[in-house]
């Protein structure tokens, strides 16, 4: 199961703001970027990809958080939403049959059961069918970004063999 992002730094847990930088990593930055203009080194490139992921994770947790998942993780859940998905539909259709039962009888007696449970299968078709919605628009989300991450690691990976190509 995937867990939460708390990859926060101290500061900017102790501030309450994301992206916030108290006035020592301010401080701090600014001689990591004196060193760095004296010469590129490997810690130093090191030391930017660190401030760039601190940095993507403050901007993820105030955009709302969310979850991390890889292309296998997601791969896995699919096929699972699209079954409850589709078990929900078999609901619906169950439902639609109970909306279609005749009237046992012509009494008094009958016609109020017969609109009680009318009412009752309503509301439950309507339930059973937000739940299938949901399902379908979860795994359609799941879809797109099993296929948006795909896309953008195969980019990474053309980026990295051009670039390893220069050098």
């Amino acid at each position: 199961m995937a867990e939460p992002d708390r990859s926060q730094t101290p500061d900017q847990a102790a501030s309450g703001r994301a992206g916030y930088l108290s006035p020592e990593e301010q401080a701090k930055r600014q001689r990591q970027d004196e060193q760095a203009d004296r010469g590129m080194n490997m810690g130093t490139v090191a030391m930017y990809k660190r401030r760039d992921a601190e940095d993507a994770a403050a901007n993820a947790a105030a955009s709302g958080g969310g979850y991390k998942m890889d292309v296998a993780a997601m791969r896995a859940l699919l096929p699972k939403w699209e079954s409850i998905a589709d078990k929900l539909g078999a609901l619906v259709k169950d439902a639609e049959q109970f909306l279609q039962l005749p009237q046992p009888a012509e009494d008094d007696g009958s016609s109020l059961q017969m609109k009680a449970a009318k009412k009752h299968a309503s509301a439950y078709m309507a339930s059973v069918r937000e739940q299938r919605d949901y399902a379908e628009g979860y795994a359609a989300a799941l879809d797109k970004a099993i296929k948006a991450t795909e896309q953008q690691n195969q980019a990474a990976a053309r980026t990295i063999a051009k670039h390893g190509r220069d050098r």
